[in-house]
């Protein structure tokens, strides 16, 4: 899901100027419609929305090795990774399964900061030849085998960054000992929102990352989170269940609870925020 900015002209104040945790944008963002894309591969590309030029790529996902880097001002790779027949050398990072998932991240005008999982694992692959299976119906044909592993850095994890969307400038992270694979969300109330894959909803002061609440549904989450106001009151909604494709490797990398997390039942878990 990509995310659309709009910066304020130059020298103008910005809607909320008046707020503590506001901040200025630099001259360079002034006036701009910029949108802002996760891509996979672990980096996030800065698009100019009137012609889609790009602005900026940073880089997202620390254990990155199918390219030495992304041009910032073209968006071209630098140095990629061709993979011969046989057996890699050293491991593929990210692993398939992506430096960047589904997951939507979330923005906060208030705090001006972009929220987003990173997805710290590699991969031994073997490239192999292979023959398309067409019939009945296409198959998937990746052309490899492959096993998902701890990156060169320490432990496959997940990790959840504050930063500015367009720079990449971090303000602050959390490290996570699997990726969430849901949805996270930003509230109006400074609030910020991640259900993790062990079962627990976590609520985090959205300028400071300092955790303030947290609940145990019972098993993973990889769906979205919602807010809705209802008489007068704002409820948190968020479905809980386990099962997918890419989930279906945790039990492999981590263990329990993934092991023996049921992979047929779901619920939807509300929350009820103070006024």
């Amino acid at each position: 899901m990509a995310l659309a900015l709009e910066c304020p002209k130059c020298g103008a104040r910005h809607p909320l100027a008046g707020l503590p945790s506001a901040r200025t944008f630099p001259c360079s963002q002034c006036g701009q419609k910029l949108m802002v894309h996760p891509n996979k591969g672990g980096f996030i590309f800065v698009y100019d929305r009137a012609n889609g030029k790009v602005q900026n790529v940073w880089q997202l996902t620390k254990n990155i090795n199918f390219v030495k880097g992304i041009d910032p001002k073209t968006g071209e790779l630098i140095g990629r990774r061709d993979l011969s027949l046989g057996k890699a050398d050293t491991p593929l990072c990210p692993a398939i399964a992506g430096g960047i998932s589904w997951n939507s991240g979330a923005y906060s005008p208030k705090t001006q900061l972009y929220y987003k999982i990173s997805q710290e694992w590699c991969m031994d692959i073997t490239v192999i030849r292979t023959t398309p299976i067409l019939e009945p119906m296409a198959q998937l044909n990746i052309g490899a085998d492959f096993k998902l592993v701890a990156p060169p850095d320490g432990p496959a994890r997940g990790r959840l960054d504050a930063r500015d969307p367009v720079t990449g400038a971090k303000k602050w992270e959390i490290n996570y000992k699997e990726p969430p694979l849901a949805s996270i969300l930003a509230t109006g109330g400074n609030l910020l929102f991640v259900p993790d894959s062990e079962g627990v909803v976590h609520a985090y002061n959205a300028e400071t990352g300092q955790e303030l609440w947290s609940h145990g549904n019972g098993m993973g989450h990889n769906a979205g989170i919602i807010s809705y106001m209802a008489g007068g009151k704002q409820y948190i909604a968020v479905p809980a269940g386990w099962g997918s494709l890419v989930s279906d490797e945790f039990a492999a990398l981590w263990g329990e609870p993934f092991k023996s997390m049921a992979k047929n039942t779901g619920a939807l878990f509300v929350f009820a925020l103070k006024q």
